[in-house]
């Protein structure tokens, strides 16, 4: 984007912004690692793809595509054919429609803590009002200060954290919210990245009863220069009139781009998920091994999202951490603005997108670790 050194940074997108030039851009989250081999194979068959897409009626296109997507995550239960998913251009589009289409009924949010800025400027954008959401709370199932809350707003796994809300403890949620008569609104777009053995979570909370709305993603899988889709689905008893407002932002996807999701989807099904998997452990390894001889680590080794937390040294902050890094050709992410109830709690973090290239994510890890080692307190200042 022109003029974006320039940019008040005043969001996580707009550092997002200074790095998609840079040559060790680990900022986004967004994929960038190399194709692998059938994923080479599908984008040679792209006149085929588009010649098909141009002749096949839309409505067969899109509920393949879904389908062929949520199967393949395991989500064998969301209500394709029934007509309640529907496809936006991207995950944001998705969550702009969610934050517009629950007012007015909707006032004030429960809304899980830390997460991407985005969700919480779009929801206070469109009026709510928000409350944090901790996770360690709601991994025990618990919801904290219910009596105020209009709806809870989850991101399941969480961004940047990798946290993961198990299916006893989500199962807990649903019912007390299906108890309160509050809908549950479930941010899934890094699904992707959890294990094989996923919950069908429109089964497990279509058994509760709750009123829910599901936003998916296919944009954190694929390295495919930003084709990609987000969708909203919704519950049988959904009273939000999300295909009303949907229809004020756009007409339809395009149908080349449902055909290359329903066949990359199809890819990852058949073995690309676990490349995806592989790739990402390798990465977060390399960079394990890189901080272990720092005052610096990983905030967390057991998660499986392709972005992870870097816990800075006590003496150190993540903005200035963040700006020395770049000046050094490093673009990472400042974490101050993921913890939008209490930025000083992100002050000790920086994240680090994982799905990357291997030789990229070494060069990063090494210059991390250089970093890190020149920072360490000299003998004099500890014992001052």
């Amino acid at each position: 984007m022109s003029g974006a050194g320039n940019l008040a940074l005043t969001n996580l997108t707009k550092y997002e912004m200074l790095a998609l030039d840079g040559e060790l851009n680990v900022s986004d989250g967004h994929p960038r690692q190399s194709l692998s081999s059938t994923q080479h194979r599908i984008l040679q068959r792209m006149p085929e793809i588009f010649a098909r897409a141009a002749e096949e009626q839309f409505v067969d296109i899109e509920r393949r595509a879904q389908r062929t997507f949520l199967d393949s995550l395991g989500q064998l239960s969301a209500p394709v054919e029934a007509g309640r998913v529907h496809s936006s251009y991207a995950s944001s589009v998705a969550m702009d429609v969610v934050a517009r289409s629950l007012r007015p009924r909707v006032r004030t949010i429960g809304l899980i803590h830390p997460t991407f800025d985005n969700i919480p400027d779009l929801l206070l954008g469109w009026g709510h009002q928000l409350v944090p959401l901790e996770e360690k709370a709601l991994t025990e199932g618990e919801i904290p200060e219910l009596h105020r809350l209009d709806a809870v707003f989850l991101t399941v796994p969480n961004n940047p954290t990798g946290t993961t809300i198990g299916t006893e403890a989500l199962r807990q949620i649903a019912v007390t919210c299906a108890d309160r008569g509050i809908p549950l609104i479930l941010d899934t777009c890094f699904r992707g990245f959890a294990p094989q053995d996923r919950p069908d979570m429109y089964a497990l909370l279509d058994e509760t009863g709750v009123e829910w709305i599901m936003i998916e993603d296919t944009g954190k899988l694929w390295p495919l220069l930003e084709l990609k889709l987000g969708f909203i689905s919704h519950s049988r008893q959904c009273s939000f009139d999300i295909v009303e407002n949907l229809s004020d932002v756009l007409l339809s996807v395009s149908p080349f781009v449902l055909s290359l999701v329903t066949e990359f989807a199809a890819d990852a099904r058949d073995g690309g998920y676990e490349q995806i998997h592989s790739l990402i452990r390798r990465n977060r390894t390399v960079l394990d091994e890189a901080l272990a001889d720092t005052d610096a680590s990983l905030a967390s080794h057991s998660c499986d999202v392709s972005v992870t937390l870097v816990e800075l040294p006590d003496h150190l902050s993540s903005r200035p951490v963040w700006r020395e890094l770049r000046h050094a050709g490093l673009h990472t992410l400042p974490c101050d603005p993921f913890f939008w109830a209490d930025k000083r709690q992100g002050e000790r973090y920086l994240r680090v997108a994982l799905s990357r290239d291997t030789p990229l994510i070494e060069k990063a890890a090494a210059l991390l670790r250089d970093y890190f080692r020149s920072q360490r307190p000299s003998p004099t200042s500890r014992t001052a």
